[in-house]
């Protein structure tokens, strides 16, 4: 419903410009201009914000599959954050949680991989530590 207005509101916008001096001619293209730009940067945002997600998800159910085959079991589920870097060139990942022995357990890494080509897996480079001590590398996480 909402797309159908769209080419509404630019007719509306290109009549009230025909009528305007050439400074409120300039004053609204200008403003139309960071309109458009603002939408591409929300469009932008919520591009970034999925792929975080996804990759966070994936990231939270394989790392603790990781530190399981390591031999070093975890004590809940992990908590991931995962950022997009570099206009969706990267995205890093940081995982922390405890393992059921007690000691600190932290994931992290870097996949240039846009999660969605998969759902259950993480090309990249990810090391997992306990206690500071690393105990798993990998080029893929789940798979």
């Amino acid at each position: 419903m909402k797309n159908r207005f769209i080419p509404l509101v630019a007719v509306a916008a290109g009549l009230a410009i025909v009528g305007c001096s050439s400074d409120d001619r300039s004053s609204i293209t200008t403003d139309l201009q960071t309109a458009a730009s603002d939408v591409v940067d929300a469009a932008g945002d919520v591009a970034n914000n999925a792929a975080e997600a996804l990759a966070r998800n994936i990231a939270t159910q394989q790392g603790e599959e990781q530190f399981k085959n390591a031999g070093h079991e975890l004590d809940g589920p992990l908590t991931c954050d995962a950022k997009v870097q570099d206009g969706v060139s990267q995205i890093d990942i940081a995982c922390t949680g405890t393992t059921k022995a007690g000691g600190a357990a932290s994931l992290t890494g870097t996949t240039a991989e846009i999660p969605g080509a998969s759902v259950v897996s993480l090309d990249g480079n990810f090391t997992g530590t306990v206690d500071g001590t690393e105990v798993f590398t990998t080029q893929q996480l789940g798979g």
